[in-house]
């Protein structure tokens, strides 16, 4: 099945008007046909879980805001799908974002990042130390220490749990 007849079959049901801003969203980000099927399906889910119809999920502020994204149409299909998963997993989204906060929290400089588990799912941090001298790593190394001892540190993984 084609992008446009997946799209004509999807929203049979939708509003002129709410067709027509879903035909605006699918030119302007060009998705493949099962790219397209996946966002009809988070559409469908979110309406349901809301009450709402699906053509007014795709008015969202969020995801009007993430259509006007710069970068290609990949690129901007990759943001504005973020934006659609973060309507569907609001609770997924809101620990990702205590958990990004708490990693900015510690303090750990720019030689140390620390990545969280894809989706959240696993329980295991990675935690990455670049440095560019024995001075720079011995610093990391003593921020990172300094972090597991308060307990900072610990918190990252409450988060997780």
């Amino acid at each position: 099945m084609t992008r446009d007849e997946l799209l004509a079959a999807r929203t049979a049901t939708w509003s002129d008007d709410e067709r027509a801003t879903m035909a605006d969203v699918v030119a302007a980000l060009r998705p493949s046909p099962r790219h397209l099927a996946d966002v009809l399906d988070w559409l469908d889910d979110i309406a349901a879980r809301d009450g709402v119809r699906p053509g007014s999920v795709v008015a969202a502020p969020p995801l009007r805001a993430a259509l006007g994204s710069p970068g290609s149409p990949p690129d901007r299909l990759k943001c504005w799908k973020e934006a659609l998963r973060r309507l569907r997993y609001p609770r997924l989204a809101a620990r990702e974002q205590a958990l990004a906060a708490a990693v900015r929290a510690l303090e750990l400089g720019r030689g140390v990042t620390i990545a969280a588990p894809a989706g959240l799912e696993g329980g295991t941090v990675t935690i990455t130390i670049r440095a560019g001298s024995a001075a720079e790593l011995d610093a990391s190394l003593a921020r990172v220490e300094r972090a597991r001892q308060t307990g900072e540190l610990a918190r990252l993984f409450d988060l997780l749990d």
